[in-house]
Formats: structure tokens, sequence, C-alpha cells
């Protein structure tokens, strides 16, 4: 009888309280001839049919918020956000996409202002594109802004839902590095990441079973660094590099700059454990980097500049990379000759991360004012270069002010990925926009958060995001234990005739002092 009369008095008090609430018609609501303003700007874009809701926070002034979403074939669905956060239920908002694929939805806000007045925006419409986008993320988490940058670890986020997941982490302050995960043609199970400092080498991934590998074999001076998988599965395309640095930045809004200063190109047969160079793409004279196979495998695009000395922060300027290519033959391990696609040096800017599209047609690619390090160039801007006219388009739609850096395309080639530090200058966050049919890239979008206000407060960066199909699925305590294993040599069965450890780097004895990481 005692819990009876507790059932009734709630439900009473529940009554009671929905009594009181103040009238929600909007019906009379004034219309507002602007658009709303929200955060992130989530406005007028192609969205995956797959994508996790896009929660966002409305800007404008009002006590009170709702919010309409609807089409033209579902009912709608209200929400109300009454300190202006709107999160949207991920039941909901998957069967909205999924009954409007290739169709509009569309958000209309409503805000209350003084004595119940209400009023209304022009409303957003998304269009919900046909293309779904790789359903995971793989991002290294990093602290920036520092002398050395202090390494959190490499993550997994799955984009149709909010669920993170650690790969790899490290210890605060640990002072070695994991970078460069690598995955072939987006499988989750067969990618593979570099260890520096203690326990180094190249930690393969494949179907299950793991293996390190030391590709630091005389007469390599370094091991391999920016790589990237054939379309085979079995050659990897890879530079050895020297970074020199940090430099102290020229700015206020980076604590110091980062700069490549050899750079030699290789390929790695996964089969036979063994590495493959030429004395046209491994030498003192020119600094390679950034590889990446043509769709049909039969080419390396790379970047490259020629050496010269490096005296003071100035001469930073004089170092601009051409977009390249040379032939390699898989089968029978044939080098071709380096061939300049475009020559940017001679307009005055440099060229990193290439990156061609998976029909064989366009070469995604970033141009600064200098340099392979866009990530702290505020010059730095995504362009589209079309092999068949060779006309190189600036991506207006995603670009910004500020810094654009390591573009990716989805598997289905209808997704760029992309970090960009345009909201604060110093954090990079992970954006995405859709390629159509005919060539056209739409606004671009950040990734979407749980909590709306997420951004607000991360300090820290993404780094090296690379789309996969699904969730890697690895222990992460069995990917650390086998980070542990000593590494297999790796063989080099035909070494070239340049000594590595010479060229311009080293050469300029006299110089060499003056090329240490200069201090403030």
């Amino acid at each position: 009888m005692i819990y009876v009369l507790r059932v009734v008095f709630h439900i009473s008090v529940i009554l009671l309280i929905a009594s009181c609430r103040p009238n929600m018609d909007v019906s009379q609501a004034v219309f507002v001839d602007s658009m709303p303003r929200i955060y992130p700007d989530y406005t007028s874009l192609v969205i995956p049919p797959n994508i996790a809701p896009l929660n966002f926070r409305i800007e404008e002034e009002g006590e009170d918020y709702i919010v309409r979403i609807s089409s033209e074939t579902t009912a709608s669905v209200e929400l109300r956000c009454a300190d202006g956060i709107c999160r949207m239920d991920p039941r909901t908002w998957r069967e909205m996409l999924r009954d409007n694929v290739g169709k509009q939805i569309y958000w209309e806000i409503y805000a209350k202002r003084e004595e119940d007045r209400w009023v209304r925006f022009h409303r957003i419409a998304h269009t919900v594109a046909r293309d779904s986008i790789d359903s995971h993320i793989v991002y290294r988490w990093l602290k920036p802004n520092r002398q050395i940058a202090t390494i959190k670890g490499i993550y997994q986020r799955d984009l149709e839902s909010f669920e993170r997941s650690p790969l790899v982490t490290l210890r605060d302050d640990t002072f070695y590095c994991v970078n460069c995960h690598t995955f072939s043609r987006h499988d989750p199970n067969k990618f593979f990441f570099h260890i520096r400092g203690d326990h180094a080498g190249m930690m393969f991934v494949m179907d299950g079973q793991m293996h390190k590998v030391d590709t630091q074999q005389a007469p390599m001076s370094r091991p391999l660094a920016y790589a990237a998988w054939h379309p085979n599965g079995r050659h990897i395309a890879g530079t050895l590099n020297m970074f020199v640095g940090h430099f102290p930045s020229a700015t206020r809004r980076y604590y110091s700059e980062t700069f490549e200063k050899r750079g030699d190109l290789a390929v790695y047969d996964v089969e036979r454990n063994s590495l493959s160079t030429t004395s046209a793409v491994f030498g003192d004279e020119y600094i390679e980097t950034h590889p990446y196979w043509s769709a049909d495998g039969g080419y390396i695009y790379f970047v490259r500049c020629r050496d010269m000395p490096l005296l003071a922060h100035a001469e930073l300027n004089k170092f601009k990379f051409d977009l390249m290519r040379i032939a390699y033959n898989v089968d029978t391990g044939d080098w071709g000759v380096p061939e300049r696609v475009v020559g940017y040096a001679e307009a005055g800017r440099s060229c990193s991360f290439p990156c061609p599209s998976s029909c064989g047609r366009y070469v995604l690619h970033v141009l600064a004012a200098r340099g392979t390090y866009p990530i702290t160039e505020e010059s730095s801007d995504l362009y589209l270069l079309d092999l068949i006219s060779m006309e190189d388009r600036e991506l207006t739609a995603v670009n910004s002010r500020l810094s654009e850096s390591y573009p990716r395309w989805s598997s289905n080639g209808r997704w760029l990925s992309f970090l960009s530090n345009r909201d604060d200058g110093r954090s990079a966050l992970p954006f995405f926009a859709y390629f159509d049919t005919e060539g056209q890239v739409h606004k671009a979008f950040v990734l979407p958060q749980e909590d709306p206000a997420y951004y607000d407060t991360f300090t820290d960066t993404y780094n090296a995001l690379e789309l996969v199909k699904s969730r890697v699925n690895v222990d992460p305590f069995e990917l650390a234990r086998a980070m542990q294993q000593p590494a297999v040599a790796a063989k080099v069965p035909s070494p070239p005739a340049v000594d590595a450890y010479t060229g311009a780097t080293w050469k300029h004895a006299a110089s060499r002092a003056a090329e240490k990481p200069m201090v403030r």
C-alpha cells in the first residue's frame, strides 16, 4: 500500500511540473532573416548516411530553444534545448538518415526572447549523400606546441557513434615515439606503425599476426618513416628522413617548427623482408619525401627539393618542394627515372602529402609557402590536381585562413579527410568533406562529438588521421607485448653506391654547428 502511494505521489509531482511549464507553442514565432549561429558550424552540409549525430550548440540570444528536424518524407522530430545544447537521440538520428538517403533533412531553430516572444531563423538544409564514409578513423593523439610533442598514443574512433578506444598508449613524458600508422587499402586488419627510441622498429599487424622489422640497415642511415602500401598489399614505398629542429617559430602561434633536411626513397618487400632503392632517389642532391602509390601501382608519387645548407631560420624559405613521380616494377624490382609532375618551386610554392585518388585521375595535396610540415604553416591549403587536364585548383570549400594538412581519400573515393587548426590556430582537428561524381568538393565539417562543447576545452591535437573500413580489433595489451620484442633486421640485397651518411646535410662540416637546433 505504501509503495502504491509513493508511485501515485511521484506521478502527481511529474504532472504538476509538466502543467507548470511555459507554453511551447512557436506557431507565432517571428521570422528572423538570417541563418542561426551554431557551433560547430554544421550548416548547409553534405553528410554521410552513417555519421554520428551532429550535436551542436545554439549561439543566438535566448532563454530557451527548440529545434525541429524534418524532411519531405518523414515525420518531424522536436528537440527542446533549454540551455542551447542540442543532443540528438542516436537511434532517431540513424533512422532519419536511413530514410532520407539522397534527400535533404532540415533543422529549424527557434529561440525564446523576452516575454515569451519566440523567433525563428532560416532553416538549415543538409543533403544526405548516397555514399557512406568509412566507419572508423585511426589517429595519433598528442599535446602540441611544445619543443618536443608529448605523445599520448594511437587511438581509433567510430564515426557512426562516439566510441573511442586506444590501440597504443604511452605514459606521460615517455620519451619515445609511435608514428606513421598506415593501413593497406583501408583494411583494419593490415597495418604498420613505427616505434622510435626504446624498442625501435617497424611494427606490423597483419591478420592477427604481429612482428617487428628493423629497416635501419647499412647504407640506410635512418629507418623508414613516411610510407604507403602498394595496392598489392605486399610492397611499401617509404622514405628515410632526417628532421632538423626544432627551430623556434617565427610567429607566436607555435613554440617551434619542424623541418625535413634529408629524405631518400626506398621500397620494402614484406614477404622477402628486403629493401630496394636506386641512386636516382637515394643520394645527397635532393630531399625526397611523402611517397604514395598511384592507383594502378605503377608509380610512386613523392615530393622533392634540392638539398642545400641551412644556416639560419630565414633560409627555411629556400626549401620548396616539387611534385614528382617515379616508376617502380614490383614484379622485377626495376626502378624508372624521376619525373617532375608539377614544378611548384618555380611558382614560389611547396608541395606536400600528395595522395592519388583510387580512380587514378586526381592527386590531392597540400601547397604552402615552404617545406613539408604544413601543420605549422598558416599558408597551407588543400589542392586537387587533375592529371588529365593538369588543372590544379584550390579547394576553397574546405580551406580556411589557417593550416590544412594531411589529406586522405576514403576507400570509395567519395570523401576527403584532413586536419585543420582553424579553430584556435594550434589544435589540429579532423574534418571531412564530400567529393561528388562531378569532381566538386563540398563544405567540410568537423568530427562530431557527443558534447558540442568538447572542442572548447580541447588543447591537444589529432595527428596522422587515417580512414579505415571498420574497427581495428587488436588487443592493446597483446600489441604492447609485441612492441617489446626484438626487431628482425631487413635485408638490402643491392645497396646503392651512394653513402647515406654523406651528402649536403653533412658535407658542410663548417656549417654543422649552425644547423643544430636554435634556441630563443
